[in-house]
Formats: structure tokens, sequence, C-alpha cells
């Protein structure tokens, strides 16, 4: 019988989610690949938080309560953090037992994560609440040090991912098709030295 706290979060349904493709004989694989599941699935419910925060900072920084918006960005910019600490998780991931599944994935690639992808684009776009992008390292007021605070979250996590990706493929093609850490290179959106 299901407690009501497991009857609350899902659990059943959620714990379920992780199917390797990898076939349960190969022991040693598929716990690597129910690693990698595991990982990237938990990942993308904190990017869902991470965008219903975000919403709610434009909510309020669109009705002038700019207080109310800089908390909701330092929400969103604490779930990055921990998105951040996430890909420290598959330091623990051997690159060769990584590459013993990859094949799997077929052409998967974090790079089509439509949350991650819409996440960053309103991070990085020129109308996320507050000063406008060249401005915000001026720290004059809550929400300008909220959006810096959250920029400089983000490009934690890009570096940390490509750091990542240099570890475990190098300078391999991408799953997705994208040229690998070139592509992942391009992305980060380093600010101007003053």
């Amino acid at each position: 019988m299901e407690t009501p706290y497991a009857c609350y979060l899902r659990l059943p349904d959620l714990l379920d989610l992780q199917q390797p493709r990898t076939p349960s004989e190969q022991r040693s694989q598929w716990a690597d690949e129910h690693f990698f599941i595991t990982v990237h699935q938990s990942a993308e419910v904190l990017a869902s938080q991470a965008l219903v925060d975000l919403k709610r900072a434009t909510e309020h920084a669109d009705a002038g309560k700019d207080i109310k918006a800089a908390t909701a960005l330092r929400r969103v910019t604490a779930v990055v953090d921990i998105l951040e600490h996430h890909l420290a998780l598959l330091d623990h991931l051997h690159p060769d037992s990584f590459a013993s599944f990859r094949p799997l994935l077929d052409n998967a690639s974090g790079a089509q994560s439509s949350q991650f992808a819409q996440l960053f684009h309103h991070i990085t776009a020129p109308d996320l609440p507050g000063p406008p992008a060249d401005a915000v390292h001026a720290h004059e007021s809550p929400l300008a040090d909220a959006v810096w605070a959250l920029r400089s979250a983000v490009i934690r996590w890009q570096t940390r991912h490509l750091l990542l990706v240099e570890r475990m493929i190098g300078d391999q093609p991408g799953t997705g098709g994208t040229s690998g850490l070139a592509h992942l290179r391009d992305q980060i959106d380093l600010p101007p030295h003053d």
C-alpha cells in the first residue's frame, strides 16, 4: 500500500521513468546508464522549476514589484547553482563507461532540451527583468544584483558543462550532430572585461 507521501509525489511513476537501454544482464553498464538517465531527468525537473520562477519574476517586474522579482530571480539562481553542482555528479561516471553506452543514445543530446534552451535564452535575453545586460554590473539595486548573479550562475554552469564534455568525449562530435566542444564554447557569453 502506498503511503500518502508516495501518493502525493507520485513516486511509483517517477521511479519507473529510469529505463536504461542496456540489458540488465550487463550490470555495470546498466548501472552507469541508469545513473546517467537519473542525473539528466532530475536536471530537467529542476529546470522546469527554474522556468516557473523565472516567469514569476517577470510578472513581478512587470507589475513594478522589484523586490519580489529579485526574490524570484534569486531562487532561479539557486536552482541554476544546483544544476551546476548536478553536473559534478557526472564526474563520477568514467569516460570509458559513458563510451560503452553512448551509442544507445542514438542522436539524443542535451542540446535538444527545450527547457534548458528556453531557460538560458530567457536568462541571457535583454528583456530579462531588471536593467539592460550591459548595466547589470553596476549593482544599483537588488534586482540588478539578482540579474547579475543569475547570469553569472549560467556562465558557471556552461563552463562546468564544457569541462565535463571535454573530459567525457574530447574532440568527438556531439550525439545531436553538433561540433561538440566548439559548439559549447560558442554558447558561453562571457561579459566584456572592464
